[in-house]
């Protein structure tokens, strides 16, 4: 159903604020409309159902600094919702790299995940820095050839600066995120073939078998399966974080690096040879039928500002409904 925006942030908000402090709910409800508004429903207010909803999170302590260098630092969660920690360890990549040009910021046991990758390596380049973000997740995944759930779903996203609008890039490494198969599974849909199998390795398009189970890589080979390995690496050993369910202490990890273009060339120069860079891309010869070349990340723009002009949104009666917000 249609339900205005505002209206949607204020009921998500009072239901994060009884566990959230004002500030902390907003960056949470910031992340989640961008996610909703965008299009991407896997990481928009579903993740406030399901399994481990977002506003059930029991921090164990407030986050701490752990190590602390002027290109790199990291971050304890103590149990605190990904976003919110994540939120603090862009700002404070943004700041160092600022000052040093480039740095290195990992956040480790957080029991959600931080969501969208696009929220976080978009507010990086809006910054005039090159932003990448990874993120690893309870296993969920195969790997190549194996029927186990192995790998989260592992996103990965980066973002530079143009004379434009930031190109944004974010992708997951398996077929479907987790809370993919949550949001079929609330609606009583299937998921689409090839996308997950059963727990004896049988395709299957049940998502409660699926979640028994485990999603495929995303190009169902052994590129997308070495994708999430590198990933589960970055944003698992690498940052203090669990990797393949074997440390569920400290479960999520996140890894943040902002590089100032400066380094290497002017930052001017870098924003207008990318900017043309795109130009050249989208003026390249179109296969029949197509209307025009698409940009990662543009369809997602267009629908945030689709929905901001227009003030409401479509949200998932299923969901709603299991929110009690109709």
């Amino acid at each position: 159903m249609k339900i205005s925006i505002n209206e949607l942030r204020q009921k998500i908000l009072e239901t994060l604020k009884k566990r959230y402090s004002q500030e902390e709910s907003e960056q949470i409800a910031d992340i989640l409309l961008y996610a909703e508004t965008s299009g991407v429903k896997s990481m928009g207010i579903v993740k406030m159902v399901g399994t481990e909803p977002i506003q059930d999170m029991v921090a164990e302590h407030e986050p701490r600094v752990v190590r602390d260098t002027k290109l790199s630092q990291l971050i304890d969660a103590g149990g605190n919702a990904a976003p919110v920690v994540c939120h603090q360890a862009v700002e404070t990549a943004i700041k160092k790299a600022k000052e040093h040009g480039m740095a290195i910021v990992g956040v480790y046991n957080t029991h959600s995940s931080n969501l969208t990758q696009a929220y976080y390596v978009e507010r990086i380049a809006q910054s005039d820095l090159i932003g990448i973000s990874m993120a690893s997740a309870p296993a969920s995944s195969s790997g190549f050839d194996s029927i186990d759930p192995i790998f989260g779903t592992n996103p990965i996203g980066m973002a530079f600066p143009t004379n434009d609008e930031p190109l944004v890039f974010d992708m997951t490494t398996a077929a479907m995120p987790w809370s993919g198969l949550v949001l079929a599974q609330a609606r009583g849909e299937q998921i689409s073939e090839n996308i997950a199998i059963d727990s004896q390795g049988n395709p299957t398009t049940d998502p409660g078998e699926a979640m028994k189970g485990a999603t495929l890589p995303f190009d169902h080979g052994y590129k997308g399966s070495g994708l999430a390995l590198m990933v589960e690496t970055l944003a698992g050993p690498l940052v203090n974080a669990a990797y393949v369910d074997t440390d569920l202490d400290s479960p999520y990890g996140s890894l943040f690096i902002a590089i100032d273009p400066n380094l290497l060339v002017d930052t001017d120069k870098f924003k207008k040879s990318a900017s043309d860079l795109l130009n050249k891309v989208r003026e390249s010869r179109k296969k029949s039928g197509v209307e025009a070349i698409r940009l990662p990340g543009e369809r997602a723009k267009e629908n945030r500002k689709q929905a901001e002009a227009s003030g409401s949104i479509d949200v998932d009666d299923a969901v709603l409904k299991q929110l009690g917000y109709i």
